[in-house]
């Protein structure tokens, strides 16, 4: 599976302060200290100055170093071994960069990706999460007593010397030690492309912000840089944050290089706190996640509930059941999109001794939001699928 690249920025360097952490969505350049300002947690301008910085610094987004044309390495000093420089999204370094004895710790998150175009000189210590991807287009050179290596990540490099490729496999009990022209073998062949063009071509979808906001239901938005064979989004929801299902689609612009926003409105948010993350497809079916949004929609605990089984409907018909008695005034079941499939108006005390049926037999398959609007005006809903 790709790796889709959001574009964000982010840096900082105060002394003495224990943590440096980057808001979301922000895009700047390392090089130019005004486009600093307000990409910080505390909102100040900064330019992140490696040797004097005592302080933890995480990368929530998309940080270039350097360009294509002019080179800008990066070099962390040495005794930072109190301090964790983190990556969370992704790191582009046009340019060396060193990590003296004891620097401060690299990590490389979950789908991190930190991509050197350069060589890359290590004396400390990495940890590289199960999805995280370090490539460096030059040589990966490794020793000292602090190099040590952990996680599951995988390493790919144009070449290694040292203790480099030893200590990266040693770390995790098997090969994570590989080669520029394996990244394609691994499912990264966007990736592989881009490194191999000295990253003049932009990767393929570079994400600018993504949004969910309680407004007429919940209001989502998002917008992209630039697309490479984007096919269409996947709008996903979960009342727990780790079970999502589909909600949505919205269909993608293939290849653009011009700003594009997206808009998506879920009319049928019924928890009062729901997630959402967005899923991005290409023609070919490969796809890649966007972070989980939280949002406190509004909507309190009803008293009454309505409870369909099952949730999934194989013969046509599901069953609704209440946990305290109402009076059903009309039962309405939605598409993803809000059209309306099938309405019925009843006349029905539904409670939970007494079972009400529906029948969706004349509805097509895929996923539906029942409505039940009660005789006081008050509304429920609950998700089925129709298979």
């Amino acid at each position: 599976m790709k790796q889709v690249i959001s574009l964000l920025l982010l840096i900082g360097s105060f002394a003495l302060i224990a943590q440096e952490t980057s808001l979301n969505n922000y895009t700047g350049d390392w090089g130019n200290n005004a486009s600093w300002s307000g990409g910080w947690t505390d909102g100040s301008p900064a330019f992140l100055n490696l040797p004097e910085t005592n302080a933890d610094i995480t990368i929530q987004g998309n940080i270039k170093v350097g360009t294509t044309v002019t080179d800008q390495d990066l070099t962390f000093s040495a005794n930072k071994e109190a301090y964790d420089f983190t990556i969370n999204d992704t790191l582009i370094v046009h340019g060396d960069v060193t990590f003296a004895n004891k620097a401060m710790n690299l990590n490389l998150g979950d789908d991190a990706v930190f991509i050197i175009f350069g060589d890359l000189v290590m004396n400390n210590r990495i940890n590289i999460a199960s999805g995280g991807t370090l490539v460096v287009t030059g040589n990966f050179h490794k020793n000292g007593s602090q190099g040590t290596y952990t996680g599951d990540g995988n390493v790919y490099a144009g070449s290694y010397s040292g203790d480099a490729q030893s200590t990266i496999d040693d770390g995790t009990g098997e090969d994570s030690s590989f080669t520029i022209d394996e990244l394609s073998d691994d499912g990264f062949s966007e990736i592989e492309e881009y490194v191999n063009g000295g990253g003049a071509t932009p990767l393929p979808v570079e994400l600018l912000y993504f949004n969910a906001t309680p407004k007429n239901g919940v209001s989502l938005s998002w917008a992209t840089a630039t697309e490479i064979n984007n096919d269409h989004f996947i709008i996903e929801r979960s009342e727990d944050g780790s079970h999502f299902y589909e909600i949505g689609k919205v269909d993608g612009n293939g290849d653009s290089n011009e700003t594009i926003e997206y808009t998506f409105t879920d009319k049928f948010a019924f928890a009062p706190v729901e997630y959402y993350r967005l899923k991005q497809v290409d023609f070919d079916g490969q796809f890649e996640y966007f972070e989980v949004k939280r949002v406190d929609t509004g909507i309190e605990n009803e008293k009454s509930q309505i409870i369909a089984y099952p949730t999934t409907v194989k013969n046509g018909v599901i069953q609704l059941t209440s946990n305290t008695p109402f009076q059903i005034k009309q039962i309405t079941l939605y598409n993803l999109s809000g059209g309306e499939a099938k309405s019925l108006s009843q006349n029905t005390v539904l409670e939970n001794s007494l079972n009400y049926l529906v029948n969706t037999a004349d509805i097509g398959k895929g996923y539906y939001f029942l409505k039940v609007t009660t005789s006081d005006g008050s509304e429920l809903a609950t998700r089925i699928i129709v298979e």
